[in-house]
């Protein structure tokens, strides 16, 4: 029977070298890590970070490999992981694993919920199915296509909601017929995507306070008051900010980088989201970027807006859930 142990430093390369081979071997869709990137995201915490590292080792062998973080303080915990080698499966040693890690998030004060989902700071980058090695940069929930769904729902948990990820490339992207007509009847109202000006433009603070979103207002706020901002594109009328998407920039594996796309309440119904979402894969293929990727809820309604600019499904993510009585 296997032992489930803390990980110690000479299990680095054991619990290492198995990731690489589940992901080298497509068992996951998870990109391979160097030992430097491997230690970085699992092992190494800054000040109030919690990350629990678990082994499962059979006569002197590891044979699984298990993550869990935690803000102290948060009322909250993440499983990252469990990975158990194929020869090794089906003998209860990834379940035993899995309780041992909520056992470790239970001992911290107000943890009531245990989570899985791409809010988990742990970021794990991805290849996109059928692509030439195209990745993204974080795995938003379990796999729903991979034999992880059924283990998490056997062991208690419960699937909280679905998250799309879209795809497309963008070599030769033009604008849809029936968005070009939108930007026309947009710019008869006075109506313009443009990039952001602070010197011409005012509102996009207030932008975020309408959208409620304040992982927006930092990503976004902290771009345009640094020294050498990245563009931005908003939806604008006399000056006043109604939307916004980016920052734009393109990632070494050629992505298109946005953190978000926004219409103020005030802006929408005229097709100003599709408007400014072809703008910014315009934009980002003006800049050098070849593809663009992203995820969203299945009931979100901003998927007429990827649609509408040709993206499509490329897999599918489950969100869950486990609450500690």
């Amino acid at each position: 029977m296997s032992m489930i142990r803390d990980m110690a430093a000479a299990d680095l390369q054991a619990a290492h070298a198995l990731w690489n081979q589940a992901a080298e071997s497509r068992d996951i869709l998870h990109k391979p890590l160097t030992p430097e990137r491997f230690e970085a995201l699992f092992v190494a915490a800054d000040e109030g970070e919690v990350k629990c590292n678990l082994v499962a080792e059979e006569n002197g062998r590891v044979v699984g490999f298990g993550n869990a973080y935690h803000k102290l303080g948060a009322d909250m915990g993440y499983v990252t992981f469990v990975l158990v080698e194929p020869g090794s499966r089906r003998r209860g040693v990834g379940s035993r694993m899995l309780a041992e890690l909520e056992a470790r998030l239970r001992q911290y004060p107000g943890v009531n919920r245990i989570i899985l989902n791409f809010f988990n700071p742990i970021n794990l980058e991805w290849f996109i199915p059928g692509t030439p090695g195209h990745d993204h940069p974080n795995a938003p929930g379990v796999d729903a296509e991979s034999p992880a769904l059924p283990f998490f729902l056997k062991n208690g948990y419960t699937e909280t909601y679905r998250v799309y990820s879209y795809y497309r490339e963008l070599e030769g992207f033009q604008f849809e017929p029936k968005i070009a007509e939108r930007k026309r009847a947009l710019e008869e109202k006075g109506i313009t995507v443009t990039y952001y000006d602070p010197r011409k433009h005012y509102g996009l603070d207030e932008l975020f306070t309408n959208l409620e979103n304040e992982d927006w207002r930092q990503k976004v706020m902290s771009n345009v008051h640094s020294p050498n901002p990245y563009p931005l594109l908003i939806v604008q009328r006399e000056g006043r900010v109604g939307g916004f998407a980016g920052p734009l920039f393109v990632q070494e594996s050629g992505r298109g980088y946005f953190a978000g796309i926004g219409i103020h309440t005030d802006f929408r119904g005229g097709g100003a989201g599709s408007v400014l979402f072809s703008s910014l894969c315009q934009g980002l293929r003006d800049i050098g970027a070849t593809f663009m990727s992203l995820f969203t809820g299945k009931t979100n309604v901003a998927r007429t807006i990827y649609e509408s600019a040709g993206f499509r499904i490329v897999h599918e993510w489950a969100c869950m859930r486990k609450d500690l009585n």
